[in-house]
């Protein structure tokens, strides 16, 4: 399983991608948008920060590589996020700071909610 991580905080980045190798996942972690874009690349789950520095912020990054791979499982972390906010459709939503149960719990609601995925 491939999962892509886009998190400009190298200690946030860190401890994610620490988690989904542990888990199994092939982690590429970029530190920006414009970068998560490039190549041809589909992954199984995207783990993104919402607010990124350049040009494309997380819920931009989350819908074009959708139209990759629209069975994505999309996972978008803020340390912004309000209990209030909704999260927007088939993607979760991670507030930071989070623990490691949190973010697992994120990435198989991400899973579970993902167009085309096989609920369990």
């Amino acid at each position: 399983m491939k999962a892509l991580l886009v998190e400009d905080d190298a200690a946030i980045a860190l401890v994610v991608e620490t988690v989904l190798q542990r888990e199994g996942w092939t982690v590429r972690h970029v530190l920006e948008g414009v970068s998560a874009l490039e190549g041809d690349e589909a992954p199984d789950l995207l783990v993104t920060d919402l607010n990124l520095p350049g040009a494309r912020n997380g819920l931009e990054i989350a819908h074009l590589l959708r139209e990759r791979r629209p069975q994505m499982a999309v996972v978008l972390m803020s340390g912004d996020y309000e209990e209030s906010d909704m999260a927007p459709q088939g993607m979760a939503v991670l507030p930071k700071p989070f623990r490691r149960a949190g973010l697992l719990a994120a990435i198989a609601q991400a899973r579970n909610e993902a167009p085309g995925a096989i609920r369990t």
